[in-house]
């Protein structure tokens, strides 16, 4: 994904996807254990492909905006960025994701199974860098209801030097999903 189509009015650190001169460092940057470096967006980009059977939307930040009357001012429309992912393999990876968290031996599991909602998610534990003089990058990106034919919300969280995915970065996108979905309850 190109990140210089998308423009977002906050200041942000670019995902970094440095070039690889031997065999050997492409395949530790493809598995994320060379200098790669990803945002959370962009984790949470990816598990909302997957879940939308491999169709990449284009992210905004405001959903609407409402005047003090709740006239709408402002209403951000779906609009699809790219198709990143054929829907057979898009439903590979999902049913892949869907059993890191809901199978007992699934690396995520013990943090982010809920017997109510099906969380679908991807633990990552990333080395930093070629030397990787610190803790690892703790990361998770999911999406949920996984069950369902049109998930909610899809998250990526990225901690640095947090340690291991499903340690760190999991409870933190189990609670961001918990609550985003209790307030879709109410309205």
């Amino acid at each position: 994904m190109n990140d210089a189509n998308l423009t977002i009015p906050l200041p942000v650190a670019p995902s970094n996807y440095p070039p690889v001169s031997a065999p050997s460092l492409t395949a530790y940057s493809a598995i994320g254990q060379y200098s790669d470096t990803v945002t959370p967006l962009q984790e949470a980009m990816f598990a909302a492909a997957v879940a939308n059977n491999g169709t990449l939307m284009k992210p905004y930040l405001v959903q609407k905006i409402t005047a003090p009357d709740l006239t709408p001012i402002f209403a951000a429309s779906p609009n699809t960025y790219s198709t990143a992912l054929t829907p057979a393999v898009a439903s590979q990876v999902k049913q892949m994701m869907i059993s890191v968290v809901q199978s007992p031996v699934g690396t995520a599991h013990a943090t982010a199974f809920l017997p109510n909602i099906e969380i679908a998610g991807k633990t990552g534990t990333a080395q930093n860098g070629v030397n990787n003089s610190g803790l690892d990058d703790a990361v998770f990106t999911c999406f949920a209801p996984a069950n369902s034919p049109n998930p909610q919300i899809a998250v990526g969280v990225v901690v640095k030097g947090g340690g291991f995915g499903a340690d760190a970065a999991a409870p933190i996108a189990v609670k961001i999903i918990k609550a985003y979905l209790a307030s879709q309850a109410k309205q």
